[in-house]
């Protein structure tokens, strides 16, 4: 047991000095400490807007009570799958919600994932869920329409393992 921990607090360490590295570095090439490296999904909407397409930003799940952006008709979820728990995470005793940002295409097919919050250990699990979610097309006055929404993930610990 105390080998695994020690195992697991090692990943972490070198995850946080990975990302610490990877900031420097994103920030040297810029030339400003405050830039964000991109992630798909802003790659994603970037490369929309240089087409002109038209992407609406809508509720994707769980959407009762929730505003939509007016004329957005949302789609109906087809497949969600649930990310398996990944062991490193479950040795580190990491739990809780891992917020996925993702661009539905015109069919309802998830083209573009990114991890916006969450456990570090639990993010590329849920991505890779996420990038397998299939929805109904959505549609803006009629017309199918790309969509970017948010997909919550929850990270349950279970007593018995």
């Amino acid at each position: 047991m105390r080998k695994l921990f020690l195992l697991a607090s090692l990943v972490i360490c070198l995850t946080s000095v990975n990302v610490f590295a990877q900031q420097t570095t994103a920030a040297q090439k810029t030339g400003t400490e405050t830039e964000q490296p991109k992630n798909a999904v802003d790659r994603a909407l970037e490369e929309a807007k240089e087409h002109g397409e038209r992407i609406m930003g809508t509720c994707l799940m769980d959407c009762d009570g929730v505003a939509n952006s007016e004329g957005v008709e949302s789609g109906q979820l087809l497949a969600l799958p649930k990310p398996p728990y990944p062991p490193i995470a479950r040795a580190a005793h990491a739990t809780g919600t891992v917020e996925v940002k993702v661009i539905v295409d015109f069919d309802g097919s998830v083209i573009a994932a990114a991890a916006i919050s969450g456990h570090p250990l639990l993010q590329a699990a849920a991505v890779a869920a996420a990038r397998n979610a299939r929805f109904t097309p959505l549609k803006y006055q009629g017309e199918p329409v790309k969509v970017v929404g948010v997909i919550q993930y929850h990270f349950v610990l279970s007593t018995v393992q």
